[in-house]
């Protein structure tokens, strides 16, 4: 509290003797123990509010002084209210000063506001960045797969125009050639499907997961029998085609490694808290523990893709879905007792970025 219109402090307490620096304000005026606010309006404020009676509120209001009394001058900003003390008269005689150290918060603040612009910023460029991975992954489908299929039919008129005369060999080259050609457009198909997955999104709807199986594996086609479903899968508000996606990438690599005379494939499920926990089971020669990582890698295989055809792909599609959807997906396995392949799936259809 000064007093007079010199604005001579007649009290203060520790918090006020501690921002000034420990200069001991109490019997001084205020332009004497804070030499270094002219110019800065402070002083024009005081002999305002002490002439006019009407007080005074400013925020984060930024002030240069030596807090420290080291000599150097820092910036800081205070939120200040000047209130006229009168008395009985209804007279000014002084002033209240109520000032609080801001600095902290706005700068908290300003960081958060310009983290917030900046995370803006790197969302459009990602928006922008898909945009043009989608345009570029569509047209990069198309010009690769054009002269795909023009090997391929160029094949199919050598097969037609030779007939007879084309030897035993050169027939095996050429349905070797069509195998090739086959496998270069899943390929590109696989990538586009991965480039894809976890960003294109759809409106979550309640899925009951075991017609979603059944109807994977009628699309998978295999024989009658192959394929066991446990009954009882649990109804999950989720994307249809992700889902979808996940069971029949598993339930087909499940069908291509299993035992080639008789394969057996289960898909199960159990409650796990949060989630749902759904595992795809095969009786195939099994993954060593070292390979249990590798094998989600993109374009990662354990067979010859001659021996057993695949992209190296699917796996990998699976865990992209699955972690974007904020679930985790891994194996469990041992050479000679077949692979399990589990994802989880929340419940609440909670989605990571």
């Amino acid at each position: 509290m000064t007093r007079g219109p010199e604005h001579v402090t007649v009290a203060a307490n520790a918090l006020y003797d501690e921002i000034s620096g420990g200069r001991g304000p109490v019997g001084r005026p205020v332009r004497e123990v804070f030499p270094e606010l002219e110019g800065q309006g402070f002083f024009e404020l005081l002999d305002q509010v002490y002439a006019t009676g009407e007080p005074f509120v400013g925020r984060e209001m930024p002030v240069q002084y030596d807090r420290d009394g080291d000599g150097r001058s820092e910036l800081h900003h205070f939120n200040f209210v000047y209130q006229p003390l009168r008395d009985v008269q209804g007279a000014v005689y002084g002033i209240m000063t109520h000032a609080v150290d801001v600095s902290d918060q706005m700068r908290a603040r300003q960081e958060a506001e310009r983290r917030a612009e900046e995370l803006a910023r790197l969302s459009e460029a990602l928006t922008q960045s898909n945009r043009e991975l989608d345009q570029f992954a569509y047209v990069a489908s198309h010009d690769l797969k054009a002269p795909l299929r023009g090997i391929a039919n160029l094949a199919q008129w050598i097969q037609e125009d030779a007939g007879d005369a084309l030897g035993e060999g050169a027939r095996g080259h050429l349905e070797m050639l069509h195998g090739r050609v086959h496998r270069m457009e899943a390929l590109i198909d696989g990538i586009l499907t991965y480039s894809r997955a976890g960003r294109v999104r759809a409106t979550p709807e309640p899925l009951d997961v075991g017609a979603l199986v059944h109807e994977a594996v009628e699309l998978l086609a295999p024989p009658p029998g192959v394929v066991t479903v446990e009954p009882g899968m649990p109804t999950v508000v989720a994307e249809r085609v992700p889902l979808q996606q996940v069971f029949m990438n598993l339930v087909a690599n499940a069908l291509k490694h299993g035992r080639s005379e008789s394969p057996r494939v289960h898909v199960g499920w159990r409650d796990a808290g949060a989630a749902h926990e759904f595992t795809v089971v095969d009786n195939g020669p099994g993954i060593p523990a070292e390979y249990h990582e590798r094998i989600w890698g993109i374009f990662q295989t354990l067979e010859a893709r001659d021996r057993v055809e695949g992209t190296g792909i699917g796996l990998s599609v699976v865990r992209k879905i699955v972690e974007t959807r904020g679930g985790r997906a891994w194996v469990t396995s041992a050479p000679g007792a077949g692979a399990s392949f589990h994802f989880t799936w929340p419940k609440a259809g909670r989605a990571t970025t």
